[in-house]
């Protein structure tokens, strides 16, 4: 029985691990991860991470890319494989909340978890946003843990678990903020129903095993902030950050996604009276629910779901609903929007989605397969499409700053001749001309000798190296500048930016490009 019970989740986790690491370096390095593993190459330089509040994510991420880029290598299998290991880790955590919603529910969730297009996406994609789904979920077992029982490994839970999400992201205000209205309202409309179902534990609290997970936490928070006790100043950024942060989330910074506002909270002719001028212009936006109906449909059933929490259910069900809703509304109303912030928002939907078809299949088996069927076969189908064919087809609404395949035309002749002659990785000169170019910077990181450089009025006099890219638009003044030969390739770094044009020094590259002759020399410009 015991072993029968354990084999769907195995096989979920097989599942899960087998989509997230086949191909995990087919998606070409995206700007976030190239600037992730260029702090990383900072790190072995400096030995510390230096925490920057501005920069509005923790320090945890960076250490663990920092090992693994050190034990397994430059490549994007080191960077991307400790955040494929959160989101297993995640998925595993999910079976835990048995004793709360039972094992079926579990079991349903880790699954939908296990095949959305977006969890997938984002676990191959070293950002944070993956460890803050793994910290507030283990929060959230902990909640639940503290509020039934005086078991030691839920206070464990619930602080470490808070002690991670501060080492994160600095949105974790937002969640502790949700997860405290959560049971605020709970306790609330538990009390004025007279549903309560809580029994008090009759077991004393383990405040000794509470001292030692604060002092954990406490020690941990200290030592990455610190830089490892080298950078005493970076504590200092634990409140620092509130500031551009607030004022990142509500200037929107580029990342608005306004097409997708509804209306004002606060009405037009409100703001105009007196002594109100000054109130934000705070919009509903459903940018969130876009996303959902696009890619996440058992979040999306769970969310519509929700609605019947308002009036009753399983406690720990209702708790997550209210916070959920609560977490919805507050990233609804922020401008500032990037896509991977829906694993966040999602996970717990996931469970009222299972919730859903639970209940659906008590009452009809045949109902509940017609339910389930295409919540997730879609996520199945939209998780290939996405993951393995159209990863950088900014037509995706998950494929945001997405670097193209194309830059491979770019990289990959430099790559391969710092592979054929390793010793010329410290000969190559390089002159980078774009206005913007990450992840270039960590993709060559091994090649000392590349200068960067933005618009032509800036750039240096002699403009030859054994390698170039430039902007289309800026070819022609840098081609009246050349004085040596180069074959020519065209490219295109990411959405947003036009063509660029790679040149590479036929002297240096000639074995690269047999049998082809230069397409650039002085006087003759490249086609």
């Amino acid at each position: 029985m015991a072993k029968r019970q354990l084999l769907f989740p195995a096989l979920i986790l097989l599942l899960a691990a087998v989509i997230r690491f086949a191909g995990l370096d087919i998606k070409p390095p995206h700007f976030d991860e190239g600037i992730n593993g260029w702090f990383c190459d900072q790190m072995a330089q400096n030995g510390c991470y230096k925490y920057d509040p501005t920069n509005y994510h923790g320090p945890w991420h960076f250490y663990l890319l920092f090992v693994s880029l050190k034990v397994l290598g430059r490549n994007l299998w080191a960077l991307r494989l400790p955040v494929v290991v959160a989101g297993l880790i995640t998925i595993f955590w999910m079976f835990l909340f048995e004793p709360f919603f039972g094992k079926t529910i579990c079991n349903l969730a880790a699954l939908g978890m296990a095949v959305s297009p977006g969890f997938i996406f984002y676990n191959r994609y070293s950002i944070h946003e993956s460890w803050m789904v793994l910290f507030l979920i283990v929060t959230c077992w902990g909640i639940f843990g503290v509020w039934t029982s005086r078991n030691a490994k839920y206070f464990w839970g619930l602080i470490l678990g808070l002690t991670g999400m501060i080492l994160t992201k600095e949105t974790y205000v937002i969640h502790i903020a949700a997860f405290a209205v959560a049971g605020v309202i709970w306790l609330t409309g538990s009390r004025l129903t007279n549903k309560s179902r809580k029994e008090r534990s009759s077991e004393s609290l383990p405040l000794l095993q509470i001292s030692y997970a604060v002092i954990a936490g406490t020690f941990l928070i200290v030592f990455f902030y610190s830089g490892n006790f080298r950078d005493w100043s970076g504590l200092k950024g634990l409140y620092e950050t509130f500031l551009p942060w607030t004022k990142t989330g509500i200037d929107s910074a580029g990342h608005g996604k306004f097409d997708f506002d509804l209306f004002p909270l606060i009405p037009q002719f409100v703001r105009t009276l007196p002594g109100l001028a000054g109130l934000p212009n705070i919009v509903m936006n459903w940018y969130w629910i876009r996303l959902m109906i696009d890619y996440e449909w058992l979040a999306l059933a769970g969310l519509v779901f929700s609605v019947r929490f308002l009036f009753g259910g399983r406690p720990a069900l209702r708790y997550l609903a209210i916070y959920g809703v609560v977490v919805l509304f507050v990233y609804s109303i922020v401008p500032y929007k990037t896509p991977w912030c829906i694993i966040s928002i999602a996970w717990p939907f996931l469970f009222l989605g299972a919730d859903l078809i639970e209940i659906v299949t008590q009452r009809s088996k045949i109902f509940g397969v017609v339910v389930g069927i295409p919540l997730f076969g879609h996520a199945a189908w939209k998780s290939y499409e996405l993951n393995f064919v159209r990863f950088d087809n900014p037509k995706e609404r998950y494929v945001y700053v997405q670097t193209f395949r194309d830059y491979q035309k770019f990289v990959d002749p430099i790559l391969e001749e710092g592979e054929k002659d390793p010793e010329s990785k410290e000969k190559l000169t390089g002159m980078i001309l774009l206005s913007s170019y990450y992840p270039i910077p960590w993709v060559l990181g091994d090649f000392p000798h590349i200068s960067y450089y933005g618009k032509s009025g800036n750039w240096p006099e002699n403009l030859d190296a054994d390698f170039i890219a430039v902007e289309e638009e800026e070819a022609s003044e840098l081609e009246r500048r050349l004085k040596d030969r180069y074959f020519t390739e065209h490219f295109q770094l990411r959405d947003g930016m036009g063509e660029c044009r790679a040149y590479f020094r036929f002297e240096t590259f000639r074995d690269i490009f047999p049998g082809r002759q230069p397409d650039f020399g002085p006087g003759r410009p490249a086609k």
